[in-house]
This record gives C-alpha cells, sequence and structure tokens, in this order.
C-alpha cells in the first residue's frame, strides 16, 4: 500500500539511485500521480505534477503533442522564468510540431544510415586508442578514462572541431546539465557555460559556411528545406543540443553497462563468449540504465489517462527509467538478461522527439565493448559511484573499476 509518494521533482531522490521499487508500486496501485513540488534549499517550490510510471501512457502522452507540449513549458522539470523558456524555444527539444518537424527535416540529413554507417572507420580508430592507453588494466576512473573519451572523440568528428579542444566540450556539459549538482558549478559557472559554448557554436558555423569540411556541422548548417536554413539563434540551440546529448547520453549509457556487467557476473561471461549478442546486451543498457530519467510535458487540453483526470494548464512528467521496467511490457522486468529479444524500451524517445543520434549512440557503445571484453577478461566496479544531482540525467561523475586481462 502507497503511503508517501517519492518527490520526484528533488534531484537528491535520485543520488542513492532511481527509486525503482516505490516506483513499480506506484505503477501498480496509482500509475498517474501526483506530485507536490515543495520548497527546498534554494528551490522556491513549483505547482506540482502529473508523474506517469507506466510504458503505455508515457508513450501515449509522448505521441501527442497536441495534447500534451513541448513547448508549452519546456522539458525541465522544475519550471524556469519566462525569459529562460523563451530561450529554449529555439531549441528543437522544447518545440512542437508543425516547427519541430521542419526544423527536424533539416537536422536529419546529417544522422541518415549511411551518414551513420560512415563513422565506423572513426569510432573504431578512436575505441582502439582509449583501449590501448589503459594496458594491461588495473584500478582505473571509469568515467574520465573510458566513458567520456569516446563520446568526447566522436563528438568532435561530429563538429569538425579539433580533437583536443574536446575537453572544452566536456566542461560545457557538466557545467549545463549540472546546474543542481554543487560540486559542477552554481549559477554564474551554468551561465558562462552557455555563453562560451554559443560563442564557439558562432565561430564554427561561420567556418563551415564558408568553408564545408565534411564533418556532421558543415551539413547542417549549410542544409536547406524550402529554400530554409536554420537560423543562427537556432543553430546556437542546436549545437547545444549535440554537445548535451553526444556527450551525455553515450558516456551514461557506458557506464550503466559497466555497473551491471559488474553486478551480473554471469551476463559478462556470456557476452564475451557470445559477442553476437552485443546488439541485444545494448539494448537491455538503455532499457535498465536509461541516460535520461524523464521528461516534463505541459497539458494543454482536458484529458483523461490511467482514469485520471488531467487539465489543461497541469505540468505532466513522463517517466522513461519507469516505463522501462514495467512488468506488463517486459517480463521480469528486474532482471538483467542479454538474450531479450523483445525489447521496446523508451531511452531514446519516440515519436515526435526520437533521438536523431541513437545510431550513433549505439554504434559506439557496441565498439567500445566489444574491444573491452576482448582485452579484458574481469571487468569490476571496485567501489561506490559517484553520482550527479540531478532529476533529469542519469549521471555518474566517479566510478572506480579495475581492469585485468
Amino acid at each position: 500500500m502507497i503511503t508517501t509518494v517519492p518527490d520526484f521533482g528533488n534531484p537528491d531522490t535520485y543520488l542513492p539511485g532511481f527509486p525503482y521499487d516505490e516506483v513499480a508500486a506506484l505503477r501498480r496501485e496509482s500509475p498517474v500521480v501526483w506530485v507536490p513540488e515543495p520548497a527546498t534549499g534554494d528551490f522556491p517550490g513549483g505547482p506540482g505534477f502529473w508523474y506517469f510510471t507506466k510504458h503505455a501512457d508515457v508513450m501515449a502522452a509522448g505521441k501527442r503533442p497536441e495534447v500534451f507540449s513541448s513547448y508549452e513549458g519546456g522539458t525541465w522539470v522544475r519550471e524556469v522564468s519566462a525569459a529562460e523558456l523563451a530561450i529554449q524555444r529555439q531549441a528543437m527539444l522544447n518545440i512542437d510540431p508543425p516547427m519541430h518537424t521542419q526544423m527536424r527535416k533539416l537536422i536529419s540529413k546529417a544522422f541518415t544510415p549511411r551518414v551513420v554507417n560512415g563513422m565506423m572507420e572513426s569510432i573504431s580508430a578512436h575505441a582502439d586508442a582509449i583501449v590501448d592507453r589503459l594496458g594491461d588494466g588495473g584500478d582505473i576512473d571509469w568515467v574520465q578514462q573510458v566513458s567520456s573519451e569516446l563520446p568526447l572523440l566522436v563528438l568532435a568528428d561530429i563538429l569538425g572541431v579539433p580533437s583536443d579542444e574536446r575537453h572544452l566540450l566536456f566542461d560545457w556539459t557538466n557545467r549545463m546539465v549540472g546546474f543542481d549538482d554543487p560540486e559542477a558549478g552554481d549559477k554564474r559557472s551554468y551561465v558562462s557555460a552557455f555563453l562560451e559554448l554559443f560563442a564557439y557554436a558562432r565561430a564554427q558555423t561561420a567556418a563551415k559556411r564558408a568553408e564545408p569540411t565534411g564533418d556532421v556541422w558543415s551539413l547542417v548548417v549549410n542544409a536547406e528545406v524550402d529554400g530554409r536554413r536554420l537560423t543562427d539563434d537556432e543553430l546556437d540551440r542546436f549545437f547545444q543540443l549535440l554537445v548535451i546529448a553526444g556527450n551525455e547520453t553515450t558516456r551514461n549509457m557506458l557506464n550503466g553497462a559497466i555497473l551491471l556487467l559488474s553486478e551480473n557476473p554471469e551476463q559478462f561471461q556470456l557476452l564475451r563468449a557470445d559477442p553476437s549478442l552485443m546488439p541485444q546486451a545494448v539494448e537491455e543498457v538503455l532499457r535498465m540504465y536509461p541516460p535520461i530519467l524523464q521528461f516534463r510535458r505541459t497539458c494543454v487540453a482536458d484529458t483523461e489517462v490511467s482514469g485520471q483526470q488531467i487539465k489543461a494548464g497541469d505540468k505532466v512528467v513522463l517517466s522513461y527509467a519507469a516505463a522501462n521496467r514495467d512488468e506488463t511490457v517486459f517480463d521480469n522486468p528486474d532482471t538483467f538478461d542479454i538474450t531479450r529479444k523483445t525489447n521496446p524500451h523508451v531511452s531514446f524517445g519516440f515519436g515526435t522527439h526520437f533521438c536523431l543520434g541513437s545510431g550513433v549512440a549505439r554504434l559506439e557503445g557496441r565498439v567500445l565493448l566489444t574491444k573491452l571484453l576482448e582485452r579484458f577478461s574481469t571487468i569490476e566496479v571496485t567501489g561506490p559511484a559517484v553520482r550527479l544531482r540531478s532529476n533529469f540525467v542519469n549521471g555518474i561523475t566517479e566510478l572506480p573499476v579495475r581492469l585485468a586481462r
């Protein structure tokens, strides 16, 4: 019997890890539940929101932007100022069709299967270099030495920037997504990260328009649909989205992979013995450890979900982490099973906001994990993960790992 509802808006709720047990009980008894937003610390409080825990409800809401809008209130769980919301609406993450559809047409040209497949050689080379630097193994900081490195190197290729500038991208990402984590910086650091990144983006846009170099950013800044190019403001925001999504998604997927494989040694050995399971293993990691926990929507028309009346103007939070453990969709949802054949997880979104870079992230995961398992017979987490304080990103900032050949 549910007695209390976790404070799903509070970043502190997720520091021990996502509260799967409490969410499973909610899904059985009250799948759409109201969550108050009391004042805590420097958070002044908010209006509260409906929290969706069922796979079917999360999917249905995500596929109905005409009812559950990304534009109306943005996609962050907590409220932002009107000025900040106006800026956020320049990014495709925070807009609805038909504007979103037009922008997606412009950008999707840079992430076709042909383009993604063309990245295989460079991704493989980067993964080889990372694994080679690990030598014969030993104790490492997994995040610093492995999981953050590959997405940064690939991101530098995508943006057509020098690889030795990748740590600028890493720093900006950490400051932008870590605004709720005092270890990542303060409000001033958060704001300055945007200013620095946008200045960098403008310079890259000007350079790629003057002299395209065949990278993804060159394709994006010169793409046209019906005679229209993205504006400089739109390009700034898409550059930001690429830097965050291209960095955080893959990094946290790789963090989740090592946590799960270390906790389930029989699955680790099964994967080493049968590398053909790698695509299924990556999907199972994404299901069990979604890089993004949840997205906010705003209801713009009265509706009903799982018997609950939701009014226009109400805030709604779609829990990807909860949907991925729905026992009506997944057999033994809390079991990490790399042989799972049917895996309709929602970790890369769906419908209008399906992640354009999902193919790149999957490819990075498959390539790097394959090379690591070929080199090392043991990959073991040796201490607690230091988690990012966030109600949005399923982030880890430090993870001690021991490798052995």
